[in-house]
């Protein structure tokens, strides 16, 4: 004769349904150095760029033309952004005038932000803001994720706004960013 383990009063509760997935972050710094990305960042293989792939045609738009202020010299430059745009979706900006110092400077920058842990970038943004830093928008998509960061700052160029780009760096990520105003 069977022996019941149990009393005929209790209840046997299931087990309890596993934890909810933690929510998926991009951290450029740590996957990188993974052997295994997760799937979501893993695209296939016939969307993937061809180890080999074809010469890029990118436009060059002279700047140079635009900076003397001649009014058919400008019009000439909108036809020509218009087009690239248009065509190639981008274009590289020539006798522009940045110091290339400053430019590389502002790279040296990008790389010192963009390499820090997630948890070292201090602006990250909220749901509906349009300034501070996203991850491969995480929250857009929920697969085929672009492996990207952005960090968005808003900027106006009238007198009156002329510090605000080093005022955001300053009172939004604070004092070790100042020197990127």
């Amino acid at each position: 004769m069977p022996i019941d383990c149990f009393p005929s009063n209790m209840t046997i509760m299931p087990p309890p349904p596993p934890p909810p997935p933690e929510p998926l972050v991009f951290d450029a710094a740590i996957l990188q150095h993974q052997p295994n990305l997760p799937s979501q960042f893993i695209w296939p293989d016939h969307e993937k760029p061809c180890l080999e792939p074809p010469e890029l045609a990118i436009p060059p738009i002279d700047f140079g033309s635009f900076l003397t202020g001649d009014p058919l010299a400008v019009s000439k430059l909108a036809q020509q952004v218009n087009e690239a745009c248009k065509k190639h979706g981008f274009f590289v900006i020539v006798n522009h005038g940045v110091d290339s110092k400053l430019i590389a400077k502002a790279h040296e920058g990008m790389n010192m932000f963009f390499g820090k842990q997630l948890l070292e970038k201090p602006v990250q943004r909220k749901i509906g803001e349009q300034y501070g830093y996203a991850s491969s928008f995480t929250g857009r998509f929920s697969s085929k994720l672009p492996w990207k960061e952005t960090l968005s700052f808003r900027y106006c160029a009238d007198n009156q706004s002329s510090n605000i780009v080093q005022e955001y760096f300053l009172n939004v990520m604070g004092e070790e960013f100042k020197q990127f105003g």
